[in-house]
């Protein structure tokens, strides 16, 4: 292993390490274990063990061609800013990626960009503006599933719409040049901020070029794909035991979930999703043993499959160096 590369494997570890993922994982299986002491411990493990493996493989299957929508929009990103990587290190850099998904936010997923930096030497100034469009453009998406509720079950998502609001009106403040520039402009002597004046203007006019017109639509479009799998993996595992259960509320109760969790900057959105996933199952009259257990099954098929897939990839690398 070059010493270049051992640098990047070290600094994947300690970001790893630095953001608690280990402890995130503990806190999980206590997050688990409370859903079901809350429904009944014997009745959700009875659930669990009653799962069919095939309905989990699809989960499973599903969620990955998911990740497959989202590895394009990351490629789609970087082609855009006129980062021209190999595929091979693109999809290297963007599955490595996944092991961060249970960070605060998933801001340890910034790492992407300090990974391209040190292989490919493209500046990380460029980059972090992707990750940061990934983000939006998936709460986006998220925010439109969590719409759902509104439309079929009229259930109150104000939270959601305001979310959404709010993120529209800063894509158009981005798109505000002339005064972001001059915003940055002043900033320039500015004491500390100052020192980093033109990586910021550089990071803007990534972020510039990503939240115009075309590549928004194109991105959230590829976002609604991808989370719309997992809402329908969502879907397929409450109809797996056994209730009545349309493809609409997979959808709506799995993206509701999700951006309670995002905005709720714990790290893999943990308690907050769980807690929010179940509550609108219960408050649609779902039992407490089915919501619980579906819960908790979509949790482990989607976070931690992420997390254990985005090991392995960097885990690959690592022994390929």
């Amino acid at each position: 292993m070059t010493e270049s590369s051992k640098a990047i494997v070290d600094r994947g570890w300690t970001v790893v390490r630095d953001h608690g993922v280990w402890l995130t994982a503990l806190l999980s299986v206590v997050v688990f274990f409370a859903l079901a002491a809350y429904a009944d411990i014997d009745s959700v493990t009875s659930a669990l063990a009653a799962v069919d493996w095939s309905t989990f493989a699809i989960v499973i299957g599903l969620t990955t061609v998911g990740y497959g929508f989202r590895f394009a929009k990351w490629h789609y990103y970087l082609r855009r800013l006129d980062v021209n990587v190999p595929l091979e290190a693109s999809a290297i850099t963007f599955f490595s990626g996944l092991m961060m998904v249970v960070t605060p936010g998933k801001a340890g997923e910034v790492w992407k960009a300090w990974f391209l930096r040190d292989t490919r030497d493209v500046p990380a100034s460029k980059t972090t503006s992707v990750v940061g469009a990934e983000r939006i453009t998936d709460l986006i998406a998220l925010s439109a599933l969590a719409a759902l509720g509104v439309l079929v079950y009229s259930r109150s998502t104000f939270a959601v719409i305001a979310l959404f609001g709010s993120l529209m009106v800063g894509i158009g403040l981005l798109q505000w040049r002339r005064g972001c520039l001059a915003l940055l402009g002043r900033l320039e002597s500015a004491p500390v901020v100052g020192e980093y004046a033109a990586e910021l203007e550089q990071f803007y006019e990534s972020a510039y070029s990503l939240f115009q017109f075309r590549p928004l639509v194109v991105s959230t479009l590829l976002s609604l794909v991808a989370w719309g799998l997992e809402g329908v993996a969502f879907w397929l595992v409450l109809a797996g035991f056994g209730v009545d259960a349309g493809v609409v509320i997979g959808l709506f109760v799995f993206g509701f979930g999700s951006v309670v969790g995002a905005v709720s900057m714990l790290p893999g959105g943990l308690a907050a999703t769980e807690a929010s996933m179940v509550g609108v199952l219960l408050s649609i009259g779902y039992p407490e043993t089915v919501a619980a257990a579906a819960t908790i099954v979509i949790r482990v098929g989607t976070l931690w499959y992420a997390a254990a897939l985005g090991t392995a990839a960097f885990l690959t690398y690592k022994g390929t160096r």
